[in-house]
């Protein structure tokens, strides 16, 4: 038998690992410029919308860890369906917005591909394009929208799969919770029903007639003519 808290030791687990590889690349010197310019702007974007999502399944993952438990010591307070599928619904609903958390950090992404890119494409002119003075200026320019551009997909692109990670371990428990009411709300509702059934009555014994005894009026004898 699982024991108690295992959804929330896997979502803290998972979770502290994806911290500490974060860490290794930082202090290794590949995130240092995320911090600086207009990549900056972009990655606080991303990043503040991440921590959004993982605050939001944090909270479910806590709710719903709660409730599996208290299922398991049959403590729940739902124990009684009457539609299956009104169960289903109502339980997933509730983690559907995570859902659109991680779209949105993979549509921020490509937004942050497309603003790269608009920051050196509005700065090249004919002019500066045929003057070879302002060529420095063009290629900082664009090593600056080509940055944005990478980093921004590389970062909308890694959230968005962190945060998917964690809504199907979340979508999992959610399953697990809803087949376990199930299972519980059917065995009470046999035991009720085994309860509230009465015994079934007895037969009562046919009377047989004793011998000699009189023979209705109008009966036929064996010997008679």
């Amino acid at each position: 038998m699982e024991f108690e808290g295992l959804l929330r030791a896997k979502f803290v687990a998972f979770n502290i690992a994806g911290f500490a590889i974060g860490l290794v690349f930082y202090y290794q010197g590949f995130l240092d410029r995320i911090f600086h310019g207009d990549i900056a702007l972009a990655a606080m974007i991303i990043g503040f919308v991440f921590v959004v999502g993982l605050i939001m399944t944090a909270y479910r993952v806590w709710k719903v860890g709660d409730e599996l438990d208290r299922v398991k010591r049959g403590q729940g307070r739902m124990l009684s369906v009457e539609s299956e599928r009104a169960l289903e619904m109502r339980l997933f609903s509730r983690i559907s917005h995570i859902q659109h958390v991680a779209n949105s950090l993979g549509l921020l992404g490509l937004i942050g591909t497309a603003w790269g890119f608009s920051l050196f494409a509005a700065n090249i002119t004919p002019d500066k394009v045929s003057n070879a003075s302002s060529a420095g200026a063009l290629v900082s320019t664009l090593a600056g929208g080509l940055g944005v551009a990478i980093y921004a997909t590389m970062l909308g692109g890694i959230f968005c799969l962190w945060t998917t990670c964690n809504l199907q371990l979340l979508r999992g428990a959610t399953a697990s919770l809803c087949a376990l009411i199930m299972d519980r709300a059917h065995a009470q509702k046999h035991q009720r029903a085994q309860l509230t059934t009465p015994p079934p009555a007895p037969h009562a014994p046919v009377p047989t007639p004793a011998l000699g005894a009189a023979l209705p009026r109008g009966a036929a004898t064996s010997g008679g003519l």
